[in-house]
């Protein structure tokens, strides 16, 4: 039965489709100073709005398959639970920390407060434990990065990784162009920045050397960037494919074709 013999060719085509479509993914949460909540495009940098939060947040943050985020300059340091639907925040708890900046890495939240010191947070109650001093001085925009393996600081013109077991922040390098973000988010392998400096627009980021390159104007949205975070929400470390990963496909790809019957001798 010819149909029966296409099958391995069929399964590894769905199989390798699949892949490519998880590993792409334009879309992501965005909340602003005015407290909107919606999704941007990470392609076109079109907002559409879902909801309003209710207040500015210092940030976006996942863990697990949740959404959180933080108070911006409230001496209470509340962190919130976010309803994905229509951004309505849940109070978790107050870390009594005021905090500038939020964010996460793939394993765990994290802030930077007013005082300059990186702070990690109980994703259950809020509370906080104090990591240690960033180092460095505020610049006019900051933003921390969530969904990173390494914790990217975005401080006036420069980009910086943070120490998550100390708080001590290493110069990546400047963003060029006067660019400063209000937001960082990584996703699909690729860091972007909300620009807020010189003009409104989602660039992406060199993780090796800090260079922006200009991306699309922001487009329906009042505010400015102010939280970025994965849509959809991933509920777990996702690495990105190790070379083991696609050895490993090819030799099942091999090993679905030596399954496929051989042609037999035509009959005399």
């Amino acid at each position: 039965m010819s149909w029966f013999r296409t099958l391995p060719a069929i399964t590894t085509v769905a199989l390798l489709s699949s892949l490519a479509t998880a590993k792409a993914d334009p879309m992501a949460y965005m909340g602003t100073d005015t407290g909107e909540f919606g999704t941007i495009d990470l392609t076109t940098g079109a907002f559409s709005l879902l909801g309003n939060s209710g207040q500015t947040l210092a940030g976006m943050a996942v863990d697990d398959g949740e959404l959180f985020a933080s108070a911006y300059h409230t001496a209470s340091g509340t962190l919130f639970n976010v309803n994905p639907a229509n951004g309505l925040l849940t109070t978790l708890g107050n870390s009594g920390v005021e905090i500038d900046d939020f964010g996460s890495t793939t394993s765990g939240l994290f802030g930077v407060g007013v005082d300059g010191n990186l702070y990690s947070f109980n994703a259950s109650n809020g509370a906080a434990t104090l990591i240690g001093p960033t180092g460095i001085g505020f610049g006019s925009w900051r933003a921390l990065s969530t969904n990173s393996n390494a914790l990217y600081f975005g401080d006036g013109t420069n980009l910086y990784t943070l120490n998550t077991s100390t708080g001590a922040a290493t110069l990546v390098g400047g963003m060029g162009g006067g660019v400063e973000v209000g937001a960082l988010l990584e996703e699909g392998g690729v860091l972007y920045g909300g620009q807020e400096q010189p003009s409104l627009q989602l660039n992406t980021l060199d993780p090796v050397t800090g260079l922006a390159a200009s991306g699309p104007p922001l487009t329906g949205a009042t505010g400015n960037f102010y939280a970025l975070a994965p849509s959809p929400i991933p509920a777990s470390p996702s690495p990105v494919p190790e070379p083991a990963t696609f050895a490993l496909l090819g030799a099942g790809i091999v090993g679905l074709a030596m399954l496929r019957p051989g042609k037999r001798p035509s009959p005399t």
